[in-house]
């Protein structure tokens, strides 16, 4: 088999890329690990009646809507009466109460792909553990 300058050129950028493409893979991983998402900044965890609420209301949020509405009822009627709702919770509480009803929108409908839905899981089980709503 002769090989003619056009073959070694094509064989030279066949070469150049696959050298470009483990460069830059190389490099991809690199940075993945340094652009790993911001700490989340936490306050003190608040515990009041309105939290435990929303944690009951939480951990029904699989439940039937006969169990699972009279919580997030209980919730909305502590939310005016809470005491601290002058130091911002009571925002977190609101957020977090949005992505509750996100997750149970997501519940009902039947999608090929759960993503909303888990995001959603996620932003409460957080909110669950830090009481508060972080935002992402």
């Amino acid at each position: 088999m002769n090989l003619r300058p056009r073959h070694y050129i094509l064989l030279a950028i066949i070469l150049g890329l696959f050298i470009f493409n483990m460069v830059r893979h190389r490099r991809d991983q690199r940075n993945a690990i340094s652009n790993t998402a911001a700490p989340i900044v936490q306050k003190p965890r608040i515990d009041t009646p309105a939290w435990a609420a929303y944690d009951h209301a939480a951990a029904l949020r699989n439940d039937p809507p006969a169990t699972y509405e009279p919580a997030v009822h209980d919730l909305q009627q502590l939310l005016p009466l809470d005491p601290n709702q002058n130091d911002g919770h009571l925002t977190d509480i609101h957020g977090c109460l949005t992505w509750l009803g996100i997750y149970r929108q997501g519940a009902a409908q039947t999608h090929p792909t759960n993503s909303m839905k888990d995001i959603a899981s996620q932003h409460i089980d957080i909110c669950v553990k830090f009481h508060q709503d972080t935002g992402n």
